[in-house]
């Protein structure tokens, strides 16, 4: 079974406007979208839009709470949260003229004995299970938690790690899967970094610690994938960005839909990078018919150390 964890969901309510952003001035959007979001739940998302069964978990808290779960209902999601006092977060985001713009509401608090009953629920996987560690974590918790339940969980469980900055840093665990950008790659090692040697030199950091993969998105010039063994180079598919909300975390779920259904790394990564397209093609996650349809237009090139 795969298990994706979301300590921090949200509301994701996206306002699409046919102008500029006006500040200080009323703006009407010419579209609205609004979801169950949070970087694991996406993951799910985009799993069972690959006909892929997982299980969300996580904290859920209030009235969005109820929304959330409902929403993953409503879609055929498992999910096993633990309920918090308050109200989950609404994150707002306003796409104008080509240009995004975020705002990110505040998190619930999450104490000692709600973590505890969450670490006790991942005390069921099982060896073969899969578990994505995604997103920001509450400043309520240890910022190495993820790290921690990592260390907790069964030793040959495949744990995904997407998150960025000092948080990839300070929990990296043995990762059979991690996925920086090209921006936190830079800002991680505080380098431009601008060709592909010097991302692949940079990416070793990670397998020197145990990392089995890593997928390094890098917008318009398509993605690599690091392992100990090769390198390999996803070209673009054609396509209008509409939504950069998620598509990461298709990409996650790209990959980890290959590698279940028994897929190569080449074609798991193909996989990726089609699903990640696909998501930010459109006003929604990806949908299997644009993944399968941006698969066959990608090349992969591939590079043996």
């Amino acid at each position: 079974m795969i298990y994706t964890l979301t300590l921090n969901p949200a509301l994701d309510y996206d306002m699409y406007l046919d102008e500029d952003l006006k500040l200080e001035h009323l703006n009407l959007a010419k579209e609205v979208n609004f979801r169950a979001g949070g970087k694991g739940i996406n993951v799910s998302k985009v799993l069972k839009n690959l006909g892929v069964e997982s299980t969300a978990i996580g904290y859920l808290a209030g009235f969005v709470g109820d929304f959330i779960k409902k929403d993953l209902e409503k879609d055929n999601i498992k999910s096993e949260f633990v309920e918090l006092e308050g109200y989950t977060r609404i994150n707002v985001k306003v796409n104008a003229d080509d240009k995004e713009t975020e705002l990110t509401g505040i998190s619930p608090e999450i104490s000692k004995e709600k973590l505890d009953e969450l670490i006790d629920k991942m005390s069921n996987l099982k060896n073969g299970d899969i578990l994505v560690l995604s997103g920001s974590i509450p400043s309520s918790i240890s910022n190495k938690i993820y790290k921690e339940l990592s260390e907790n969980v069964q030793s040959e469980v495949e744990i995904v790690l997407d998150t960025r900055g000092n948080l990839l840093q300070d929990n990296i665990h043995n990762n059979f899967l991690i996925k920086p950008n090209i921006h936190e790659l830079r800002d991680m090692f505080g380098d431009k970094i601008e060709t592909k040697m010097e991302i692949v030199e940079k990416c070793k950091y990670f397998l020197e610690k145990g990392v089995k993969n890593v997928i390094l998105s890098r917008g318009g010039e398509g993605a690599l994938l690091i392992n100990e063994n090769f390198v390999l180079e996803a070209s673009v598919p054609k396509g209008s960005l509409i939504n950069s909300i998620g598509a990461g975390d298709s990409m996650v779920a790209g990959f980890i839909a290959g590698h279940v259904k028994g897929l190569s790394v080449e074609d798991s990564f193909k996989l990726s990078v089609a699903s990640g397209s696909a998501t930010a093609y459109s006003y929604g996650l990806a949908e299997e018919k644009l993944v399968n349809k941006l698969y066959n237009e990608i090349n992969i090139i591939k590079e043996n150390y």
